[in-house]
């Protein structure tokens, strides 16, 4: 059973009941905690089981994008049903669990956890950099494992979930210049998801990266935090591995045609 979660508190709790720190969980929590059930473009529901009317999992709209928390005792026939007539561009879930849908491209990798603070040896200059400045730096960074959203779309989100508390922006100065930056795409009271790290072609081989990721990933752990990354499939492994992050789990992401 599959039911509309509107009261934003109660589907929060439900969440955190199963598992608070699990990294679609705090993916769904953090898109709750930033844009309420009644905005248009989003949408969330509760998975139960029909039985004992326990809940089990957790399903996140954003735009056609989705987002499934899911668990043991999850329905996956019932979620994989109610997905294919869900009208979704994507959908990203734990790689665990194989939904049976039609039309899609899948793609896959490891998800890294990090519960512990490295000492920074380095004293460089971290700022919140503006967010204009920011996508630029990404944009120019890009390669062929991301590719950036347009920039008012990028701008309009960044900046509500700023002021939510839900992300946070990292930049790193080479003297007045912007060399590389550093976001979560997720937060919740119990975890994080790093994403977005990028460093511009210039200043790279100078360590910049890795500073800036284990100075927001030590920020985050003294929080009390699990820092998650989402790592694709055959990038960046021996950058994460110099930073202590270990394997947690693998995620799946299904991107449907047309």
């Amino acid at each position: 059973m599959i039911l509309t979660a509107d009261n934003c508190e109660k589907f929060i709790s439900t969440i955190e009941s199963l598992d608070g720190l699990d990294p679609f969980a705090c993916r769904i929590i953090s898109l709750c905690t930033s844009y309420n059930p009644h905005l248009p473009f989003v949408d969330y529901w509760t998975v139960f089981d029909d039985k004992t009317k326990n809940p089990t999992g957790a399903i996140a709209r954003n735009g056609t994008d989705f987002i499934l928390f899911l668990t043991d005792k999850s329905d996956i026939n019932e979620v994989s049903s109610f997905m294919r007539v869900a009208g979704a561009a994507s959908v990203i879930c734990s790689n665990k669990y194989n939904l049976d849908l039609f039309g899609y491209e899948k793609s896959h990798g490891p998800i890294l956890v990090r519960t512990e603070e490295i000492s920074e040896n380095d004293s460089l200059i971290i700022d919140t950099p503006k967010i204009k400045e920011a996508y630029e730096l990404i944009a120019k960074a890009a390669d062929k494992y991301f590719t950036p959203p347009k920039f008012e779309d990028f701008y309009v989100d960044i900046n509500h979930k700023l002021r939510h508390g839900t992300m946070r922006l990292l930049g790193l100065y080479d003297e007045n210049n912007l060399a590389a930056v550093a976001m979560t795409v997720a937060e919740s009271k119990q975890g994080a998801v790093i994403g977005a790290v990028a460093c511009l072609p210039k200043f790279r081989n100078k360590g910049y990266g890795t500073y800036i990721v284990n100075h927001l990933t030590n920020i985050l752990v003294k929080e009390g935090k699990r820092v998650f990354v989402h790592r694709a499939e055959q990038a960046n492994k021996a950058f994460y591995d110099y930073l202590k992050f270990k394997c947690f789990d693998s995620w799946s992401e299904y991107h449907f045609k047309g």
